[in-house]
C-alpha cells in the first residue's frame, strides 16, 4: 500500500524518461527527482502555482487530493506539468507563480513567488519532520479546531489528534503569502516542546487530595462525580529572556482538568468532562529560575515540556513510518485557502433549507416532546429550519441499535412527516459505533465490522459499511428523517491509536477517520434519495471534508465566558484550515445547574447566540437541556427570538455567501489577518459584514475598524476605519459593521 523510496525513485524515474502531454499543456516533466547529498527530492505539482515535496514514503492510499469524475465520483487528482531547471549546485522546479529551488548539497528547499522573492524556506529536513523559517513580521492560522484560545499560531505548540472538541487539519496559511499542507494521516506534533521539565507532587495538606464534585453525562444521562485533586511542582531555568512555549499532557486519552500555573501566575484553568489530552501556550519571561504548578486529578500523570520560541516553524509526523509530504500554494492567506480546497475536491453546497435557525436539546426524550417544541414554535410564527433529535432515541440498553424505542417515538415517519409539512426539516444523532445485545450489533461483529478492541466500526472496511448503511436505510433513512447528526466521528478518545483497521495500522491512518465516515455517508445517502443534496453534522473532519455536505460543530464545551471566547477563535482556526461549514453549542454544552433562573448564564447564552447569527450555522444546544426560549424568562425569551428573527431576515446574504463558497471555494469566516492584538475574535461574516461578538459581562468595548468606510449594521450610522471605537454592548445585540455600499 505504501511504497518505498526505492520503487517509487524507479517508477517516477522511468516516467520522467518519457515525453508525456496532456490537452492544453506544455510537454514536460510531471514530477523532477533531485538527487543530493542528504537524499532524494521529488517535486510535483496537482495544479498551477501549487509544489509537492517529498522524501521517503509517499501518502497512501490518496484520499485527500482528488477530482470529480464526469460521473460525479471522486477519483485521485493527477498531477500536472512542472518545469525544471538544473543550475550550479541547485535544480529550480516552478508551477504556475510558484518555484521550489533544491539544495544539491543540503536537500534543502527554498520557495519563491514571481515579483515576490522568498515567501518560505526550510531549515531543516529528518526522516519524519521539516523545520521551515518564520520570521517575526509572519502571522500563522490554521491548523484546525483548538481550544488553547491561539489564533495566530506562529511558534505555538499543537499536538494534532482528533479527539472530542479538537479537530486536527494540517493545513496553515501565512501573511507571507503562502499556505502548506503537511500530507500524512497520522498525528502531527506542531512545533513540538522537547524539553521536558521535572514534576514533583506535592504531599497533600491532611494527608489526602482535595475533592471536587462535578456534573458528567452519561450514557443514561446526567450524574454527579467525585475528583482527587493533587499538585505537582517543578523548576526550570531559562538562559535568555524572552518567549517560551509550553505544552501540557494529562497523560490520558482525555483530560478532564488543565490547570498550569508559572511564577504563580495561572496561565492556563480549563476543566470539564472532556478535554483534549494536551495543551499548548506561550509566556514570556525574563532570564532565571522559575516555577510551574500543575493541578492534576489523581489519575493524571501530568508532563509539562517546553522551548524557547526561535523564529521556525516546525512540522513532525508521530508515525512508523518515515518520510515527509507537503504542498505548499503561492498567495494571500484566502487564495491559498481558495486553491487547497480545489486541489481536494471543491466545496459541496448544502441543501437551501439549511441556512435558518436549527433547535436542538440534550435531549428531546419522546416523539410527543419533539413534536410539542414544533408547536410552541409554529404558533409564534418563529422561522425554524431544522429540529433536532439527539441520542437515546434506541432501544434501552443499548447504544446505537439502529432501532427506534417503540413506546417513546411510537411513529417516527409520522414524526417526521409533521416537521415537513409544518415546513421545518428534521435532523436525527447517530453514531459510529454500537453497544449492548441488538441485531445490528451482531450483525456487524459476524461482518468482522469493529476496530479491534473497540465499538468503532471499522468503516475502511467494505463489509462493516455496507452493514451499517444497510440498518440505517432500513430504520433510519426510511423514516422521512431529512438529516443526520454523524457524532462522534474521531473516534472519541483517540482509540485508532495502537490498533488496526482494515486499511493498515491505526497510527499510520489516525486522523483520517472522520473523513472515511463522512465520505461514506455522502456517498450512500446520495445513492439512497438521488437527486437530494444530503447535509450531515459531524464532530470531527480532515483535510478534504469539505467536498462533502458536512457542517462541524466544536463538540462539548463549557458555558463560561472563556468558552465563548475560544469557540469564536477555535471556528476561526478551523475556517483557515479550509474548512467553511462550522457551528458551536450555543449556550455551551455542560451549563450550570439552575440554568433557566441564572441571571449571568442567561447573559452568556444571548450573547453566545447572538454570535450564533453570524455563523455559518446558527443552532443551540445543550447538556441536560430543554432549549425552549420561554424556559429562560421573558425577557431572555425575547431576546433569543430577536436573534432568530435575524438570522432569517439576513438569509438572503447567507445564501449568497453560502453560494460563493460552492462555486468559487470563497471563505465564509474570516479572520481579520491584521488585526492588532486583543481583536483576535472580531472577523468577517462573508466579504461585508464585520461582527464583533461580546465575550464579557462589560459595560462597553473597544473594538478595531480595518481600513476603509463602514456603517453601523443596527443604526446605519457611517465609520471611518482604520482605528479602534469604543462601543456600548447593549443586551439586545453585538456590534456589527458593514462595508459602505454593500447589499445585504
Amino acid at each position: 500500500m505504501l511504497y518505498t523510496a526505492r520503487s517509487r525513485f524507479f517508477a517516477v524515474l522511468a516516467l520522467n524518461l518519457c515525453v508525456l502531454s496532456a490537452s492544453g499543456q506544455k510537454d514536460g516533466l510531471v514530477s523532477a527527482i533531485v538527487e543530493t547529498a542528504a537524499g532524494v527530492v521529488e517535486v510535483s505539482s496537482f495544479s498551477s502555482g501549487s509544489l509537492r515535496i517529498t522524501r521517503g514514503n509517499k501518502v497512501s492510499p490518496e484520499l485527500v487530493f482528488v477530482e470529480k469524475s464526469d460521473g460525479g465520483e471522486f477519483r485521485g487528482r493527477r498531477p500536472v506539468f512542472v518545469n525544471v531547471e538544473k543550475r550550479e549546485g541547485e535544480t529550480q522546479v516552478s508551477s504556475g507563480a510558484l518555484s521550489a529551488t533544491v539544495s544539491h548539497r543540503t536537500g534543502l528547499v527554498r520557495f519563491e513567488k514571481s515579483g515576490a522573492g522568498t515567501i518560505l524556506e526550510e531549515r531543516e529536513s529528518g526522516a519524519k519532520h521539516v523545520v521551515f523559517d518564520s520570521p517575526e513580521n509572519e502571522r500563522l492560522f490554521g491548523l484546525g479546531q483548538f481550544q488553547d484560545g491561539a489564533l495566530d499560531i506562529r511558534s505555538f505548540p499543537r499536538s494534532l489528534v482528533q479527539v472530542n472538541t479538537q479537530i486536527s487539519i494540517p493545513f496553515l496559511v501565512s501573511t507571507r503569502g503562502w499556505g502548506l499542507y503537511w500530507h500524512t494521516y497520522s498525528k502531527v506534533l506542531f512545533n513540538p516542546c522537547k524539553k521536558r521539565i521535572p514534576l514533583v507532587a506535592e504531599a497533600p495538606a491532611g494527608g489526602g487530595a482535595a475533592v471536587r464534585t462535578v456534573e458528567v453525562t452519561t450514557s443514561s444521562g446526567g450524574a454527579r462525580e467525585s475528583r482527587r485533586e493533587i499538585a505537582y511542582t517543578g523548576a526550570f531555568e531559562t538562559d535568555k529572556a524572552g518567549e517560551y512555549a509550553f505544552f501540557f499532557e494529562s497523560g490520558r486519552s482525555m483530560a478532564r482538568q488543565q490547570v498550569v500555573e508559572i511564577d504563580g501566575e495561572r496561565v492556563v484553568e480549563n476543566r470539564n468532562f472532556w478535554l483534549p489530552p494536551g495543551v499548548g501556550f506561550k509566556k514570556r519571561l525574563p532570564a532565571g529560575r522559575h516555577e510551574a504548578r500543575i493541578l492534576a486529578e489523581s489519575r493524571d500523570e501530568p508532563a509539562l515540556s517546553m522551548r524557547k520560541c526561535a523564529g521556525e516553524t516546525r512540522f513532525e509526523t508521530e508515525s512508523p513510518l518515515d518520510g515527509t509530504d507537503y504542498v505548499v500554494y503561492c498567495g494571500a492567506p484566502e487564495e491559498a485557502i481558495s486553491h487547497f480546497r480545489a486541489d481536494t475536491g471543491g466545496t459541496a453546497a448544502l441543501p437551501d433549507w439549511a441556512w435558518g435557525y436549527w433547535h436542538c436539546q440534550e435531549r428531546f426524550k419522546t416523539q410527543a416532546e419533539l413534536l410539542a417544541a414544533l408547536r410552541w414554535f409554529k404558533e409564534r410564527d418563529l422561522p425554524l429550519s431544522v429540529i433536532v433529535q439527539d441520542w437515546l432515541w434506541w432501544r434501552p440498553g443499548t447504544w446505537n441499535s439502529m432501532e427506534w424505542d417503540e413506546k417513546r417515538f411510537p411513529d417516527p415517519k409520522g414524526m417526521a412527516a409533521e416537521c415537513r409539512a409544518a415546513g421545518v426539516r428534521t435532523m436525527l444523532s447517530v453514531w459510529s459505533k454500537t453497544a449492548g445485545e441488538s441485531a445490528f450489533r451482531s450483525e456487524m461483529e459476524s461482518a468482522g465490522g469493529f476496530v479491534p478492541g473497540t465499538e468503532w466500526i471499522d468503516f475502511s472496511k467494505k463489509e462493516a459499511a455496507d452493514v451499517y448503511w444497510k440498518w440505517f436505510a432500513k430504520n433510519c433513512v426510511s423514516t422521512g428523517i431529512d438529516s443526520w447528526w454523524l457524532d462522534a466521528v474521531e473516534p472519541e478518545n483517540d482509540d485508532l491509536h495502537g490498533r488496526r483497521l482494515a486499511m493498515g495500522d491505526g497510527d499510520v491512518y489516525r486522523n483520517i477517520y472522520p473523513l472515511l465516515v463522512n465520505m461514506e455517508a455522502d456517498r450512500r445517502l446520495r445513492a439512497l434519495r438521488p437527486g437530494e443534496t444530503p447535509l450531515v453534522l459531524t464532530r470531527c473532519a480532515f483535510a478534504g471534508q469539505q467536498r462533502h455536505p458536512c457542517v462541524m460543530w466544536s463538540g462539548d464545551v463549557g458555558s463560561g465566558w472563556d468558552d465563548l471566547r475560544k469557540q469564536i477563535i477555535a471556528g476561526l482556526g478551523f475556517a483557515a484550515a479550509a474548512m467553511p461549514y462550522w457551528t458551536s453549542d450555543a449556550g455551551g454544552f455542560f451549563r450550570p445547574r439552575g440554568q433557566y433562573g441564572d441571571a449571568a448564564y442567561r447573559k452568556r447564552l444571548v450573547r453566545w447566540l447572538q454570535f450564533a447569527t453570524f455563523c455559518p450555522v446558527q443552532r443551540v444546544h445543550g447538556y441536560n437541556t430543554d432549549s425552549t426560549p420561554s424556559r429562560f424568562g421573558p425577557e431572555t425569551e425575547k431576546l433569543i427570538c430577536d436573534q432568530i428573527r435575524l438570522r432569517k431576515r439576513l438569509e438572503p446574504y447567507i445564501k449568497r455567501t453560502a453560494k460563493a463558497a460552492a462555486e468559487r471555494n470563497a471563505m465564509i469566516m474570516r479572520p481579520l489577518w491584521d488585526a492588532p492584538e486583543g481583536f483576535e475574535t472580531q472577523y468577517m461574516f462573508g466579504q461585508d459584514i464585520l461582527v464583533c461578538p461580546v465575550t464579557s459581562d462589560a459595560a462597553a468595548i473597544d473594538v478595531w475598524l480595518p481600513a476603509g468606510e463602514w456603517r453601523d449594521f443596527h443604526t446605519g450610522e457611517p465609520a471611518a476605519g482604520g482605528r479602534v471605537v469604543r462601543m456600548e454592548t447593549r443586551m439586545d445585540r453585538i456590534p456589527v459593521f458593514v462595508k459602505a455600499g454593500a447589499v445585504l
